[in-house]
């Protein structure tokens, strides 16, 4: 982690708010809600290392499966300096998320009367190749990803924010804000850390000294602050909570997954859910280690479980502490907890958000 040093700051900013939240007094659980109950999508941008283990293209199919509630703006690589260990290490990065975007089949979704999903032809213009290797930002690092997401962010203000959604290094982020630090007020971050940041721990301490030095009201969820193995709430996800019958990582995958889905018309060999690749660790399962940044958003939606924002309450993608509320007034990381403690924080919600995943593969039927 960088230096963390005192300093006093001004109070939280108070935010207002975009879209309907529902607090967990207003619960909807185990109801399906209609765009049409809300006014408007929560915007986001995902910055991702897919191409290295799968649970990058495993959170890509939740994503999308959300996008009637999650507006995506863009889907951006970062370097994965796993290549070397897959099968697909040969394919450049946003070709291989496009590939995967197609697979999915969007569009045969919305045919059948699922139309506030995303459709297929916007999702492959969103993708945009950021850094290629893990860096710290410089005057010569910029790439179409990082000033896409730069340009992006210059249309959203504090009170109606892009969300960026970070699962690999934060190459990428950190790139932009070197080049347009005035995107700071306009951005919310939910990063997945641990091995992520040891990938990359220069542009993971430029953000974090962006924070210290340029903006403290930096609006940042860090989930599984360093040292690895200490707090890591993000593995709830996979770890732990209701794993009996269907609900495991491996038959989930079985019963729920495989079978379903399209071969885009004959494009792929295979349905998307036969393609569905499995984790190398822990091998053969679900392990969606990117996913509780997208659970964190709509689990008041879906799950009536939380406040998008305030990350200090109960949700689907976790519940966080701020770290130096004097001195960072909108930074969050994991409980001071153990692994355990931190990881019950998403598990203990598992059987509802895998219930209602469930429900949108079904929808391929």
């Amino acid at each position: 982690m960088g230096s963390q040093k005192q300093a006093l700051i001004p109070e939280p900013l108070t935010f207002m708010v975009l879209v309907v939240m529902l607090s967990s007094g207003c619960s909807t659980k185990n109801k399906q809600i209609s765009n049409n109950s809300f006014p408007s999508k929560i915007p986001v941008l995902i910055d991702t290392d897919l191409g290295g283990d799968p649970d990058d293209i495993q959170s890509l199919f939740r994503l999308l499966h959300y996008s009637d509630i999650l507006e995506i703006k863009g889907i951006v690589s970062t370097p994965c300096s796993q290549l070397e260990s897959h099968p697909w290490d040969t394919i450049p990065q946003d070709k291989l998320i496009k590939e995967w975007i197609q697979r999915i089949d969007m569009d045969h979704l919305r045919n059948k009367g699922f139309t506030e999903l995303m459709g297929e032809y916007e999702l492959l213009q969103l993708v945009k190749k950021g850094s290629q290797q893990p860096q710290a930002p410089s005057k010569l690092g910029k790439t179409e990803g990082s000033e896409y997401l730069s340009e992006l962010a210059k249309q959203y203000r504090m009170e109606n924010p892009l969300w960026i959604l970070v699962w690999g290094s934060m190459t990428t982020l950190a790139q932009a804000l070197h080049d347009h630090p005035s995107i700071g007020s306009n951005i919310r971050i939910y990063s997945i850390g641990s091995t992520n940041t040891e990938h990359d721990s220069l542009s993971r301490n430029f953000v974090y000294d962006f924070m210290e030095k340029e903006y403290p009201e930096l609006w940042w969820i860090e989930n599984a602050i360093l040292p690895k193995g200490k707090h890591e709430t993000f593995r709830g996800v996979y770890q732990g909570g209701e794993q009996s019958g269907e609900w495991g990582n491996i038959a989930f995958v079985e019963n729920n997954i495989r079978g379903k889905g399209t071969t885009r018309k004959g494009m792929f060999d295979e349905k998307s859910g036969d393609a569905f690749p499995v984790a190398t660790w822990p091998k053969g399962t679900l392990k969606e280690g990117d996913s509780p940044s997208i659970l964190y958003l709509i689990s008041p939606l879906i799950g009536g479980v939380g406040d998008i924002h305030d990350p200090t309450q109960e949700s689907w993608g976790g519940q966080f502490r701020k770290a130096y509320p004097e001195k960072f007034p909108n930074y969050y990381v994991d409980l001071d907890a153990s692994p355990e403690e931190c990881q019950a924080t998403i598990n203990k919600w598992r059987l509802d958000f895998m219930a209602d995943w469930k429900k949108r593969w079904e929808r391929y039927d």
